[in-house]
């Protein structure tokens, strides 16, 4: 069975959305260059402090004050993706090349990916 699914709007040059809770109410709103903005000053205070856990635990705890348990994922999702494909992906080629380890072979063994 096929489900037709609706056009969706041109989102082009809106930034405000309400986010709506199960009941079809209003719980919340964001502003998409915003979280996308704290995202990205997220993802790179964490690299800056990458190695140091006490600077990253209050580097994520300053974050969870500022947006609240409604609001990081928003923003964890913004830095996420940064964080990874533009730095820490980068970080990996440089090192690969340096040493010819793989770093993100490694990684997937540690994560058990390789099972």
């Amino acid at each position: 069975m096929t489900q037709n699914i609706p056009n969706l709007p041109d989102l082009d040059g809106i930034n405000d959305f309400l986010i709506m809770g199960d009941d079809g109410l209003p719980v919340g709103s964001l502003n998409l260059e915003q979280v996308q903005n704290d995202g990205a000053n997220l993802a790179f205070k964490l690299a800056a402090h990458a190695g140091d856990e006490t600077k990253t635990r209050a580097t994520l705890r300053e974050a969870l004050e500022t947006h609240g348990h409604d609001g990081i994922g928003y923003v964890l999702m913004n830095a996420i993706p940064l964080l990874t494909d533009d730095i820490l992906g980068p970080s990996f080629d440089v090192m690969q090349a340096a040493t010819g380890a793989d770093p993100r072979a490694k990684m997937a063994e540690i994560g058990g990916l390789n099972k």
